[in-house]
């Protein structure tokens, strides 16, 4: 195992132990039995494994992680994250750095690892995270109904 997948494998197992998901779907053509031996040590209960998006699947699932020896297009994470997924790892290469960084930010993803030495990066996408509420973006007050009656423009 090289160095790149030791540290790939932890980070991955921290944040299946940190979430605790359920249900966990991996797009990747790689052999991954190592990562998936530390999963299956974890509550998870299902566990899939592809490499390629299954667009007919119906299941939701609690963590979606995709691997960067998949190539996947703006359709392909809008499926995901619309219909698949809530919770999403992805990690890139650095091919084509600056427009994947682009194309991951206008999707809604966040940078959450950089790693050059070890060609590593990762963007990740929470919807409950996504978009915190605020206390002044509400109902209440909105239109000041106190005022209905008082004033006439």
């Amino acid at each position: 195992m090289t160095k790149k997948d030791k540290i790939l494998y932890r980070y991955i197992s921290n944040i299946v132990n940190d979430e605790k998901p359920d249900c966990i779907q991996i797009l990747t053509s790689r052999d991954i039995s190592k990562l998936i031996a530390r999963i299956e040590k974890t509550n998870t209960k299902n566990l899939s494994v592809s490499p390629k998006i299954n667009n007919d699947n119906n299941q939701n699932f609690d963590l979606f992680i995709v691997f960067d020896d998949i190539k996947t297009t703006e359709a392909d994470i809008g499926i995901i994250k619309n219909l698949l997924s809530q919770k999403i790892l992805m990690f890139t290469d650095f091919k084509d750095d600056k427009e994947i960084d682009e194309t991951m930010l206008r999707l809604g993803l966040q940078n959450e690892l950089r790693d050059k030495t070890n060609k590593l990066k990762c963007f990740s996408y929470n919807l409950k995270t996504y978009n915190n509420k605020r206390s002044w973006n509400n109902s209440k007050g909105w239109a000041n109904p106190e005022n209905f009656n008082k004033f006439r423009w």
